[in-house]
């Protein structure tokens, strides 16, 4: 269960299976389908969650004698998170936006809205990438080969709302377990870390981060199976991932905008200032 060790290997063999000088075939197609029986298997475990979490979260309740004490820590998890969602899509995104393109960015994030309630309807970035795709031709600001390149990966990989989330969720686990007083600098680097390069591992479905949560907490604190309280995570992750969710598109948005700028393909009158506009065409979606 070494989560960092497992991500540093991911990498260095797929640099290794780049580096080849015969693709191979064999291997992708594999790994593709071993990913297509495990998102099965996900969305069949899905479907039994509610009885689960109601029976998880039952049990636990019923042997807690504090209850005013979790519901307050609940409330400060919640709130942590909430909050560093809206920092990171009202000032993080613009600020980077600004700085870059140099245009009003919340006048191109007001396009992106209906984007973004589908992901908090559904918490699925899969779900939400024909509305995202939509969204982003709207504006009228992003060539069709740069949207259809970057938003599909995007939906991927691209999961700042799930990194911003894992933190607070891993002091949170810490501090109810008895486990704060090793909280300290290094402690929260390896959180930071471990959360940015972590979440791109998470599936583009939704409550694909718990199992995520479980191993990124065991990698930084050295335990071993489900952490004390990891009821509650359960309990709020509904509402959380949809927040995540929202967050993520909204990335993958702004990043396709920034893109068209640094690649010279800005939209002018109507027209592309780049040839890159050329490959993909004008097809809508």
């Amino acid at each position: 269960g070494n989560f960092v060790g497992v991500i540093v290997f991911a990498i260095v063999f797929g640099v290794a299976a780049q580096s080849l000088k015969k693709i191979p075939d064999t291997l992708i197609q594999f790994l593709n389908e071993v990913n297509d029986i495990l998102v099965k298997i996900i969305q069949w475990i899905i479907y039994l969650t509610p009885v689960a979490v109601f029976s998880l979260i039952a049990g636990a309740i019923g042997g807690q004698q504090e209850l005013d004490i979790i519901f307050q820590n609940i409330g400060v998890l919640v709130m942590a998170s909430v909050i560093a969602f809206m920092v990171h899509v009202l000032v993080v995104y613009p600020a980077l936006f600004l700085v870059i393109v140099k245009k009003n960015p919340y006048a191109y994030l007001r396009h992106i809205i209906p984007a973004q309630v589908f992901a908090f309807a559904c918490a699925s970035s899969a779900a939400t990438l024909p509305v995202t795709l939509r969204c982003v031709k709207e504006t009228g600001q992003v060539p069709d080969s740069i949207r259809n390149f970057v938003l599909p990966i995007g939906a991927t990989i691209n999961m700042d709302g799930t990194s911003l989330y894992f933190p607070p969720a891993l002091v949170f686990l810490a501090v109810t377990a008895g486990q704060g007083s090793e909280l300290n600098f290094s402690t929260y680097l390896l959180i930071v870390i471990v959360s940015t390069i972590g979440s791109a591992g998470a599936a583009p479905v939704p409550n694909a981060g718990l199992v995520l949560i479980i191993t990124a907490y065991n990698t930084v604190f050295g335990g071993e199976g489900e952490p004390a309280n990891f009821f509650i995570i359960v309990a709020i992750d509904w509402l959380m991932d949809r927040f995540q969710t929202s967050l993520n598109i909204t990335g993958d948005a702004m990043v396709s905008r920034i893109v068209t700028h640094l690649s010279g393909s800005d939209i002018v009158d109507g027209t592309p200032t780049s040839q890159l506009s050329i490959v993909g065409g004008d097809e809508d979606i």
